[in-house]
This record gives structure tokens, C-alpha cells and sequence, in this order.
């Protein structure tokens, strides 16, 4: 048994145990959700996205197909980049402010993961970190972690 396989067919019974776990808890319509409402979307893409899987596997199969080696040729220095800068803004939200911490990891993640020139960089990040705090700060009215200069 192919291991592609195997992994669709344990994230189908996974997928598929959410949906029942959700099914416990009401569902409501998509006017007005429930509480179990999106937990149920999201074990239906994964039952979707199992079966697709799966059948790629088994035609991949049928034709002859092997794929390549899980770890060659990957960037795997750029992810757990990534993961430590998603770890660091977690950490630096409330001290720094949320502001300040967006525009700290969008500019980490354009000079480091995506290497981009300076100008760049920075007015990306601004437009980011502004953009971000008037869609949560104004519009959606979220109280965000405030930094030291109140922003």
C-alpha cells in the first residue's frame, strides 16, 4: 500500500470524525451559522481534499509515476524562517503593539524569506501594517494589542 494512500485515507477518517463531532453542536444556516457550522465546512474539505489525494495517487500509480523524494530539493531553511517569525510576532504582539509587530514581520519576511530591495520592503510593510490596522482597528472595531506609543 502506497504511503499517499494510507495518509488520505487517515485524513478522510479524520475529516470524517469532525463532521460527526460538529453534527453535536448546531449547525443553523449559512444566514445565520451555528457553532458547528464552519468545524463542519472545514471536516468536508478535509474528506474533499482526502478523496482528491487519493485519486491522484492511484492514477499517478496507473500511469507509472513515482514521485520525488520527500526532503530533496527543498527550502527547508525558508520555512522554519517563517515559523520562528510567525512565533516572534506572536510573542512580540502585545509588547510592541500589533502596528508595529505586522510591520516588524511583513519587513522580516520581504528582506529575508523573499529577499527584496530596501524601498520595497519598507513601503510594503507600511502599506501592510497601516491597511491591517484600518481594517481590524477602524472598520471591524477589534481592540488590538496597543504598543508603547499607543498604536
Amino acid at each position: 500500500m502506497n504511503r499517499d494512500r494510507v495518509s488520505s485515507g487517515l485524513f478522510f477518517l479524520l475529516g470524517l470524525l469532525v463532521c460527526l463531532y460538529s453534527l453535536t453542536y448546531d449547525l443553523g444556516s449559512p444566514v445565520a451559522p451555528g457553532s458547528g457550522l464552519m468545524p463542519f465546512l472545514c471536516g468536508a474539505a478535509m474528506c474533499l481534499l482526502a478523496v482528491a489525494g487519493f485519486t491522484y495517487t492511484t492514477l499517478r500509480k496507473q500511469r507509472r509515476e513515482t514521485g520525488s523524494p520527500l526532503f530533496k530539493g527543498r527550502a527547508w531553511q525558508k520555512s522554519a524562517l517563517t515559523l520562528g517569525a510567525l512565533l516572534a510576532l506572536q510573542f512580540l504582539m502585545k509588547p510592541l503593539g500589533f502596528t508595529l509587530a505586522t510591520f516588524l514581520f511583513v519587513s522580516f519576511l520581504l528582506r529575508v524569506i523573499v529577499p527584496q530591495r530596501w524601498p520595497v520592503v519598507i513601503g510594503v510593510a507600511l502599506l501592510t501594517a497601516a491597511l491591517s490596522f484600518l481594517l481590524f482597528e477602524v472598520w471591524l472595531q477589534a481592540q488590538l494589542p496597543r504598543g508603547p506609543w499607543g498604536i
